[in-house]
């Protein structure tokens, strides 16, 4: 495990060196916060406080994780890291754990800054709230390292990410509520996973229930996404 821990921490080291990755996983969402809290309105900050955790998670996990398999994959990194007695489960799980970890380390903040200065109400449901999370956070992970893995360079990857990316977070309820929404942008995000991330997460914060549609969905795409990446991952640029 010490190789796994050890990657895990060149990588978390990397990423806090790149002022434009740092910026929008972490500063972004707490920017967004902050002029949306200063209008002292409780409920709304309650109403979106799940679509910010899932802003972190989709930012870091989608954009960030795919691009950075390209990249090494692009650079000889992945083929020169393949070949030294590393196993590919450490460096893949390196990638995920550090992404989890910068999510984490986000939300974290998110919840911390919400509830400090913008009275942030606090969860109905702990546990469901954690569980819906952990789903949420797999769905999305699975989805970065499913582009990272069938997009053959580093440019097509960050467009294709870039392309799924944006759209998703502004019908899905990240930046806004759903209710807030015109109905064909509603539409569009009914086939969206990151949309039912949100769905899950506020539910359980909101009421203490567990919406079962979106634990489904965020599993369902996790297992298929890492089923999908892990037969077409590859090591070398073709």
């Amino acid at each position: 495990m010490r190789p796994l821990f050890v990657l895990t921490r060149v990588e978390c080291a990397l990423f806090l060196r790149e002022p434009a990755a740092v910026f929008f996983t972490i500063a972004m969402p707490l920017a967004l916060l902050s002029l949306n809290g200063a209008t002292g309105n409780r409920q709304y900050i309650d109403a979106i406080i799940a679509g910010y955790l899932v802003y972190v998670l989709t930012t870091s996990g989608v954009m960030g994780l795919a691009e950075t398999l390209a990249d090494y994959r692009d650079k000889g990194i992945l083929r020169r890291m393949r070949v030294s007695p590393l196993r590919p489960w450490q460096i893949l799980g390196s990638h995920a754990l550090m992404n989890l970890l910068i999510s984490v380390l986000g939300a974290a903040l998110l919840i911390a800054v919400a509830s400090t200065f913008f009275g942030l109400s606090r969860p109905a449901s702990i546990p469901l709230v954690l569980l819906v999370s952990a789903a949420a956070a797999c769905c999305i992970l699975a989805l970065g390292f499913l582009l990272g893995s069938v997009l053959p360079t580093v440019r097509m990857t960050q467009a294709v990410a870039a392309a799924l990316y944006f759209p998703s977070i502004f019908v899905s309820g990240v930046l806004l509520p759903r209710e807030a929404l015109p109905e064909f942008a509603r539409q569009i995000g009914d086939v969206i996973p990151v949309t039912y991330a949100v769905n899950g997460i506020r539910a359980a914060w909101a009421h203490g229930v567990l919406d079962g549609t979106a634990l489904v969905v965020l599993l369902g795409t996790a297992v298929i996404g890492t089923v999908i990446a892990l037969r077409t991952f590859r090591w070398e640029s073709r």
